[in-house]
């Protein structure tokens, strides 16, 4: 009796430090924690009705389930309930909402039709990207979503779902007397992406297994972690670290944008700290002090083109204030805007067409604030780099956030004097001579706008193209000696004249890029390069 009492228990325990509890595991746990929060508010609120809910009518309104810090433990009453209890759980996890996939315990409020249409897509670059019988049931065709943000129509391309491996997952861990199963549960990728069997002539031997009390987190991973698509061949997966499931159950609806802008990202560590900023908003990261997380990117690769593998695995650290506050005005000033490019419309349609275009900054600012570097840290390579999508210059791109940056040199709070130092010295030196081109160019339009664009571009390719630091030392004194009196230069020497240092020749080289990029004064519009922006990105 007892043994037969062991085989097929009438409880499930999951710790969420129990060996071989992987990140990707515990964020998983932390998802059923989530689930089953959202099932006592929706079944509180009626929302869901009693034959909705597991092992319902409850006793004294208490749930078959105890959630504490470190583990979770589901009561199914009876050893032969169990397969019903998994089966309304799964049911309750695992919906389908206007076609789309839809997880209620990652939202604190409804979410529109374009915001499902994102996080799908997010999904199907991660966790449930094989089309494979068994893993979902997608229309072939993609169907186009219109949306409305500032009163500008945009759309998303969506393929409706019917059916996706989560929602009958409950029958891995049912036999058929409606008993928990003792048999080891096969592990695949739509459970933990990357998870395949190594060897097809060896399947035994390769695939991975575990037991139940570490499998059944794995299928709530698609509800504890968070997938956000890039473009339409690479997403990100964000794996929280997850250390006291009481406070993650509570946190976890504030990491899913509510909003479509919201669901615009440029990369990894750009995707985990919007996270940070969303639940730093909702207050609850300031009591609890949200943990970090690792930061998958998932792209096809050219020995693997018709899957998505991982090829960057970023951990993004809990950020400390001055970290998020920079971040958090990058957010507000190099925003995804929305854009109608001046092209030719097909069908003779002359109506304007508007598309997500995102900055070419903010990724740089998040990597290097994830990273815990000065947040304009490499700029020098959006001056030098190409873009691979457009093939066009990077630095073509910058004159559409040149408000953005110039704001954010305003706003943000600078780690040296120093820093603001160069960047407003390079600012005065810029003022000085381009008004001294206009001076010597009055009545002369075309010959002004000339000389203001060859001035940009030799401040420019000296800059960039300094290698050593008396090079770039070289370039700078020949600016600031052509621009004349600088007051900020003599005001501001002492700040100056440190950051001109060998060992900090090259972050010194990224502040005076960074101020030519962000100069707004007379001469700034002029010198602008006119781009026909491509957001093919953006889709």
């Amino acid at each position: 009796m007892n043994s037969n009492a062991q085989a097929n228990p009438a409880t499930l325990t999951m710790r969420l430090f129990d060996p071989g509890m992987s990140p990707i595991h515990r964020a998983g746990l932390g998802g059923l924690a989530s689930t089953l929060r959202y099932i006592e508010r929706a079944y509180r609120d009626g929302d869901l009705r009693e034959e909705d809910v597991p092992s319902a009518p409850w006793i004294d309104g208490k749930p078959p389930w105890e959630i504490k810090p470190l583990q979770i433990t589901l009561d199914f009453g009876n050893p032969r309930n169990a397969g019903s209890f998994l089966e309304t759980l799964f049911a309750c996890a695992f919906c389908l909402k206007e076609k789309l996939i839809y997880l209620p315990a990652q939202h604190r409020t409804e979410p529109s039709i374009e915001v499902l249409a994102e996080l799908q897509r997010g999904l199907l670059l991660s966790f449930l990207q094989h089309g494979s019988v068994g893993v979902r049931k997608l229309q072939k065709k993609e169907t186009p979503i219109t949306y409305e943000v500032d009163g500008r129509p945009l759309q998303v391309a969506a393929r409706f779902c019917s059916f996706y491996k989560h929602q009958q997952g409950w029958k891995q861990f049912s036999n058929k007397r409606g008993e928990l199963a003792d048999k080891p549960v096969k592990i695949v990728g739509p459970l933990n992406p990357g998870a395949v069997v190594r060897h097809v002539a060896f399947d035994a031997q390769t695939k991975i297994k575990e037991n139940p009390a570490q499998a059944l987190p794995l299928y709530f991973a698609l509800v504890g972690c968070l997938a956000l698509p890039i473009n339409r061949g690479s997403g990100v997966l964000l794996v929280p670290e997850v250390t006291d499931l009481q406070v993650f159950s509570k946190l976890r609806p504030g990491m899913t944008p509510n909003s479509i802008r919201g669901c615009r990202i440029t990369g990894a560590s750009d995707a985990a700290l919007q996270v940070q900023v969303r639940l730093a908003a909702s207050k609850l990261i300031l009591r609890h002090n949200l943990p970090g997380c690792f930061a998958v990117r998932f792209r096809p690769t050219p020995w693997a083109s018709q899957q998505k593998s991982r090829v960057e695995v970023t951990y993004v650290p809990p950020s400390g204030e001055k970290q998020l506050q920079q971040f958090q005005t990058a957010l507000a000033e190099l925003p995804p805007r929305i854009v109608s490019p001046k092209i030719k419309q097909p069908n003779g349609d002359s109506g304007p067409k508007y598309f997500w275009a995102d900055s070419v900054v903010r990724p740089l600012v998040a990597d290097n604030l994830a990273s815990g570097q000065p947040w304009y840290r490499g700029f020098v390579g959006l001056m030098r780099k190409t873009d691979p999508v457009t093939k066009r210059p990077i630095r073509d791109r910058l004159v559409f956030e040149k408000g953005g940056l110039h704001a954010m040199i305003e706003k943000i709070t600078w780690e040296d004097h120093g820093e603001s130092a160069v960047v407003k010295a390079v600012h005065e030196a810029l003022r000085l001579r381009y008004g001294r081109i206009a001076d010597e160019n009055r009545g002369n339009p075309g010959t002004m706008k000339n000389r203001w664009r060859g001035e940009y571009d030799r401040w420019r390719l000296a800059f960039s193209g300094a290698k050593t630091s008396e090079q770039f030392r070289h370039s700078l004194c020949d600016l600031f000696g052509r621009a004349g009196i600088n007051r900020v230069l003599r005001d501001q020497w002492p700040e100056v004249l440190p950051m001109l240092d060998a060992s900090r020749w090259q972050l010194t080289r990224d502040l005076a890029l960074l101020a030519l990029a962000s100069y707004k004064g007379k001469g700034a519009d002029e010198i602008a390069t006119t781009v026909d922006e491509t957001v093919s990105n953006a889709e």
